[in-house]
């Protein structure tokens, strides 16, 4: 909460997007904060939105929280629903605030771009988005084979766009590449509040949190020439 309040910028009377909303962990400190804003939330596990419904929204009705049945191998591998599929069910321009914590730390390229582009689609001009990752540059290259690390990523996936923990389970744990991270978030209409905080998980000491944490601003006007090219590229099978 006081990293979504000193960083990102977020107001008690935002209306707030909880992407990956789990059991309401970020969700608790937000009721005693959004005075006179409003959250929702979804996720992939039924447990965990059937707890948020029964236990917060059942106290808060302004926190809402929706199921999104789609495949992931590590939380639902029997869902038959891809999540570069899934359009977040909200109009455009519904948030001031959106937030994802450990979320793309289980997504593939694929997943992640349309998930960025959802964000900006369903993001105000001007609205942040907290987004943490796993990335991947020189530090952490260095830093994570060391005894020191505690995710090695000793596995590269996706013809070496990203790697992995497990080969066997491939969304457990994801990291990216430093360069495609600012790359999609610029193309999908993000501009980059610098700088990123890099996280402890590779063995830094005196950071902000364990992931790599990064703040973006929603640019104003429709979507990027770049982020409609690259729909466009995925649509045909050119990338």
């Amino acid at each position: 909460m006081d990293i979504f309040v000193k960083y990102g910028g977020v107001k008690p009377s935002d209306r707030v997007l909880d992407v990956g909303c789990g059991s309401g962990r970020m969700a608790l400190p937000l009721t005693r904060y959004l005075t006179s804003g409003s959250s929702e939330g979804f996720d992939i596990s039924p447990e965990s939105i059937k707890w948020c419904q029964n236990n917060i929204t059942a106290q808060f009705p302004d926190f809402k929280f929706q199921l999104a049945d789609l495949a992931n191998t590590a939380y639902n591998p029997q869902s038959k629903h891809k999540a570069k599929d899934f359009r977040f069910p909200y109009p455009n321009q519904s948030f001031d605030f959106t937030f994802l914590t450990s979320v793309f730390t289980h997504m593939l390229p694929q997943d992640l771009e349309h998930y960025t582009r959802e964000i900006a689609r369903t993001l105000k001009p001007g609205g942040r988005a907290v987004i943490t990752f796993f990335i991947l540059n020189e530090e952490s290259e260095r830093l994570r084979t060391t005894p020191q690390s505690q995710i090695r990523f000793e596995h590269p996936y996706e013809d070496g766009q990203v790697r992995v923990g497990q080969l066997e389970n491939p969304e457990g744990v994801v990291a990216y590449p430093e360069a495609t991270v600012r790359r999609v978030l610029k193309r999908n209409g993000f501009g980059l509040v610098e700088p990123i905080y890099f996280g402890s998980w590779c063995g830094r000491s005196g950071t902000v949190t364990f992931q790599d944490l990064t703040i973006s601003d929603r640019k104003s006007g429709a979507l990027s020439s770049g982020s409609i090219v690259g729909w466009f590229r995925q649509l045909s099978g050119l990338s």
